[in-house]
């Protein structure tokens, strides 16, 4: 199982989101994040209100997501292989060139892009 949640970029409502999604599905379940400029840590960080951060995974979609290919997925120290895997997985199967990247600002393409 996997959710993707793909909000304007708030860490605090990103962080709201994984806990009600936590709430509602079970301890397997993935919860990948949609951002390019928060870190994937820092969503992930353990509280009272993130349970599962072993399950939090990067998935950052370029626009327009339909004709875009490349989708970086962005592990944080945290994550399980099993995240990671299952990241990789949807990613690939919805027709995406997946890249593992570290979880750094701008995370692989934005820094190529233009300095950070």
């Amino acid at each position: 199982d996997l959710v993707i949640e793909a909000v304007f970029e708030n860490l605090d409502l990103k962080r709201k989101i994984v806990q009600q999604v936590e709430e509602v599905t079970p301890d397997h379940c993935v919860f990948a994040t949609n951002t390019s400029a928060i870190p994937i840590a820092d969503i992930a960080a353990p509280g009272p209100d993130i349970k599962r951060p072993e399950n939090i995974v990067g998935m950052h979609y370029f626009s327009p997501v339909p004709s875009m290919p490349l989708l970086e997925i962005i592990p944080h120290a945290g994550t399980s292989d099993e995240a990671l895997a299952t990241a990789f997985a949807v990613g690939t199967k919805q027709g995406k060139t997946c890249v593992v990247v570290k979880d750094v600002p701008g995370f692989y393409v934005n820094r190529c892009l233009g300095p950070i």
